[in-house]
Order: C-alpha cells, then sequence, then structure tokens
C-alpha cells in the first residue's frame, strides 16, 4: 500500500479497511515515519561532478574493422550500456557512504517526540470515551487502561502508534499548561535499552511499572504530569445509542 503497487480495487479494500480499524492506522503510520527517518538518515551520496565525462570516456570502445557497418554499431553501444550499467551498480553499492541501512523499528523517544512536535502534535486515534480507550490499550498490550480527571491545564490529546519500545507500542499524547508530553505504553517484555533524551534537548524521561507494563513519560518539565493519572482498569461496556423516541399515534 505505502509503495503505491495495489491495483485500484484492492486499495479501496485496504483503504476502506485503514479507516474503520485504528490498529491497521498505527501501522502505517509507524512505518510511513521509520521510511521518513530512514530516509533523512540513510541518503545517497552526491555522485561525482565529473561522473558523467567519466562514463563517456569508459563508453568509448576501440573500433575494429567489421564488414557489417549495422553490426559494429549494435557491438559498440552495447558495450557502452554495459560500462554505463557497472559503473553505476559500483558506485551504488560499494561506496563506503552507501552502505544499506539497518532496519530499526525502535527509534529514540526524544526523535518521536520530535517528530510528533514538528508535524503539529496529532494524534492516531482521538478516544470518543472510556470504552473505547481502555479497549485500545488491551488490544495492543492486553491490560485495560483508563485515564483519571487530570488537573487544569492538562488533558489528553489522542493516542498514537508510532513506535518506540516495539512496533506495538502505544503513546498517548497530552498538553501540560500548553506543553507537548508524551507517555509511552508497552508490555515489560518488549522493553529493551531505552536511549534517554540528550542533556540539551530541554526533555526529562521518566519510567513507571504498571502490573505487566511499563510507562515512559517524555516531557519538557522536570517531574512527570501525565502517567501517574493512568490506571488499570477492565474494559466498561461500550455506549448503546439512545432509541429514537415513538412518534405519537397520528402524528405525521
Amino acid at each position: 500500500y505505502l509503495d503505491g503497487t495495489l491495483s485500484e480495487s484492492v486499495r479501496a479494500d485496504f483503504e476502506g479497511e485503514l479507516g474503520a480499524n485504528p490498529t491497521l492506522q498505527g501501522e502505517v503510520q509507524l512505518q510511513q515515519q521509520i521510511d521518513q527517518a530512514l530516509g533523512k538518515l540513510f541518503l545517497p551520496p552526491a555522485p561525482p561532478a565529473d561522473l558523467a565525462e567519466r562514463l563517456r570516456r569508459a563508453s568509448m570502445v576501440r573500433t575494429i574493422p567489421i564488414a557489417n557497418q549495422r553490426r559494429r554499431w549494435t557491438l559498440a553501444a552495447a558495450a557502452a550500456a554495459a560500462m554505463i550499467a557497472w559503473g553505476i551498480l559500483g558506485w551504488q553499492f560499494f561506496s563506503p557512504t552507501n552502505r544499506p541501512p539497518v532496519y530499526n523499528p525502535r527509534l529514540p523517544l526524544a526523535t518521536i517526540y520530535k517528530t510528533s512536535v514538528d508535524s503539529g502534535f496529532k494524534p492516531t486515534w482521538v478516544c470518543e470515551d472510556d470504552h473505547v480507550f481502555a479497549s485500545t490499550f488491551f488490544e495492543r498490550q492486553g491490560e485495560g487502561l483508563l485515564l483519571a480527571a487530570m488537573p487544569a491545564g492538562s488533558g489528553m490529546v489522542g493516542l498514537a502508534y508510532c513506535g518506540g519500545l516495539s512496533r506495538y507500542t502505544t503513546t498517548m499524547l497530552a498538553r501540560v499548561d500548553g506543553q507537548p508530553v508524551m507517555v509511552f505504553v508497552d508490555r515489560r517484555e518488549n522493553e529493551e535499552q531505552v536511549v534517554p533524551p540528550a542533556p540539551d534537548s530541554g526533555l526529562h524521561l521518566f519510567r513507571k511499572d504498571l502490573g505487566d507494563l511499563v510507562l515512559y513519560e517524555l516531557t519538557p518539565f522536570d517531574a512527570p504530569r501525565v502517567m501517574d493519572y493512568l490506571y488499570h482498569a477492565d474494559v466498561p461496556p461500550a455506549k448503546v445509542p439512545a432509541a429514537s423516541p415513538e412518534p405519537a399515534p397520528g402524528a405525521e
């Protein structure tokens, strides 16, 4: 889907599923962010300024007498094409500054924070009620979570699926006194070495265990202001839409 190689019918079916599946939306957004990050980190080196001239000289072959003029030009063209192809392949694959990138879905939390803030701090999923909020964590992390009432000046923006500890990490976006704060939630078995933010980044990282889950809060404040309001809870029942009132007899 992200490579743009699906047929129109398959793409339409996939986008229909994408619009109704927040988990799938998170997978797509995570892969897009990984692709963008790798694209920035592993840009191919600029070709030498004289590459075209060097390839042109390399493609010049010594002419030998051949009775058939067409065959002579065919051989020369084939030799030139081979020279150019091998030259490009050699530069592309054997240049020491262009090694293939190593795929790593666990981007540093500070990188995810900066990318999210730079892109407008927009969530992947805005939960309409406690049922949706708790069931999202239950489906992704195996345990339901709810958010207690937060103080004035603080509030949740929404949930995002941008990786961090694993590809299944669920991240809560919040604002505290107008400042963006992110809380990364995942199973403890998915926790590996987490890279702390750089000292000059202005960010602070805090960790908390919650049952079998681990929470990391990345914040510009010098103390956690959000993650302590998350707590274990069963998934509440979904809200049932109120039935429309029956029209009065004889009403048109």
